[in-house]
């Protein structure tokens, strides 16, 4: 008992240096934890500044992190040469991790008499179904108000964008689809969305 007794008191005379010591061991363990994480990672490349719909990417809008890949979205790019001279097809925010549904190639250039129309499509587990350079019909409300069929026939599929956060209200938006259309086609699209939501049909 003596001893035990000698223990606690040297314990009690140097709680402060043993509480350091502690500390310091808790900071320690700490940050090797955070090094392992880190070298464990997956370099990939993230916005340097928040980039508007239709920006080129340069070389000074990008940063490269390392990630947890457990965390790293599928398709991520890793390479700057992968990037630069693509165009932004929606609003990129700073740090946002670089995915090719935000980009689109150096080489995907309109065909004359022909614009880029984003658009949002009631059935958003069916936009899953799309791909980049398929053909579809856009259906909506007819011009008349009376029914619901074709109103853009025949259009390509530009990009289709992840779906994007609902938000505190939760939930989450449709993705955003661009297609190539003509200006009518553009002009009847948007009137049929102002009034009903846009289904379409694959080709």
């Amino acid at each position: 008992m003596g001893r035990i007794d000698s223990l606690r008191r040297a314990f009690r005379w140097h709680r402060r240096t043993f509480a350091a010591l502690f500390a310091a061991l808790a900071v320690l363990a700490g940050l090797n934890a955070l090094s392992a994480s880190s070298s464990n990672g997956t370099l990939a490349l993230v916005a340097a500044r928040t980039m508007s719909a239709g920006d080129s990417v340069a070389e000074s809008d990008l940063a490269v992190v390392r990630v947890p890949a457990e965390l790293l979205a599928d398709g991520a790019f890793t390479d700057v040469a992968q990037v630069v001279g693509h165009t932004a097809v929606v609003e990129v925010p700073a740090r946002a991790v670089l995915v090719p549904s935000v980009l689109l190639e150096p080489n995907s250039r309109l065909p004359a008499g022909q614009v880029a129309l984003p658009v949002r499509f009631g059935d958003a587990a069916a936009v899953g179904l799309l791909r980049v350079g398929g053909r579809i019909d856009v259906l909506g409300a007819a011009e008349s108000g009376s029914g619901y069929g074709v109103v853009a026939a025949d259009v390509r599929v530009m990009a289709v964008t992840a779906a994007a956060d609902g938000g505190l209200l939760g939930g989450s938006q449709a993705p955003l689809v661009l297609l190539t259309v003509t200006s009518t086609q553009a002009a009847a699209i948007t009137a049929a969305a102002s009034v009903s939501t846009l289904g379409f049909s694959l080709r």
